[in-house]
């Protein structure tokens, strides 16, 4: 059969199937006219190639067994991929959870409002770092290559704010980047230096957008501290924060955060940090 006719027949294109020919693969038989007649045994290998290549096999690997006098070299072949395909899933599964955590994380901030104040168990300690140098040494030690599945923006708002009078004045913030402890824990690392904890425990959580993650008016936090002060509860900590959302209008960027600090500590974990 003719090229066409065999890509036709295994929907795999015309090109790919002359590069496994020349590379030895496939053996169909040069007419007079220098065109390739392909037989059923090529459509076997073909086949047989692509089943291998499914499996993850490279080109290589399944070019050096079909050369190979030993059939067991293809259980030690599949092995390797089985294994390979085991990694896959642990890190697919990972990232499943993390996504599950994001969508719980996504729904408490539209269920909470910029307006309302939500009183929450947090789940395990937040370490967030701040400042170029710490960040950098941080994400350095960390792995930044994989570790950015665990990381979230977090800003920075003193306790002293947070207690203090709410009054119309803006003030300076800081912008990080921050992780729970037991995401770090997971991974069997070193917590880097110079982290500011915000403590796990009972928190108080609002909304804020805003046009730049460097400065905020304090009325922006009426609502926490409003309930703060009515309820007789003194901040604990600094915010933390979760970048729920960025968003652009006729202006232009705007960040929607989760802010959030901690009211009461305590130990209750969470069946995300086991």
């Amino acid at each position: 059969m003719k090229i066409n006719e065999l890509a036709k027949m295994t929907q795999i294109n015309a090109e790919t199937i002359r590069m496994y020919r020349k590379m030895g693969f496939l053996h169909p038989e040069q007419q007079e006219n220098g065109y390739y007649d392909y037989s059923i045994a090529d459509f076997s290998s073909l086949v047989y190639l692509r089943k291998m290549r499914e499996y993850g096999m490279s080109l290589t690997d399944i070019s050096n067994y079909e050369n190979s006098a030993r059939p067991t070299d293809l259980i030690q072949m599949l092995e390797k991929e089985e294994k390979t395909i085991r990694k896959q899933m642990e890190v697919l599964k990972e990232r499943q959870r993390f996504i599950r955590f994001e969508k719980r994380h996504v729904k408490e901030s539209i269920e909470t409002g910029e307006e309302s104040v939500q009183v929450l168990q947090s789940i395990d300690d937040k370490l967030d770092y701040y400042g170029e140098d710490v960040i950098m040494n941080a994400l350095q030690q960390l792995d930044a290559r994989s570790i950015y599945l665990t990381t979230t923006s977090c800003l920075r708002i003193g306790q002293d704010v947070l207690n203090g009078k709410i009054e119309d004045r803006e003030i300076a913030m800081e912008a990080g980047i921050g992780l729970y402890r037991f995401m770090i824990e997971r991974k069997h690392l070193t917590v880097p230096e110079h982290a500011v904890i915000v403590p796990n425990g009972i928190c108080l959580s609002q909304m804020v957008s805003l046009r730049n993650c460097e400065r905020i008016n304090i009325l922006q936090l009426a609502p926490m501290m409003t309930y703060a002060k009515k309820n007789h509860r003194t901040f604990l900590s600094d915010t933390t924060g979760y970048l729920a959302r960025i968003r652009h209008d006729e202006i232009g960027v705007i960040f929607d955060f989760r802010i959030r600090a901690c009211i009461e500590k305590n130990h209750i974990s969470d069946a995300e940090t086991k």
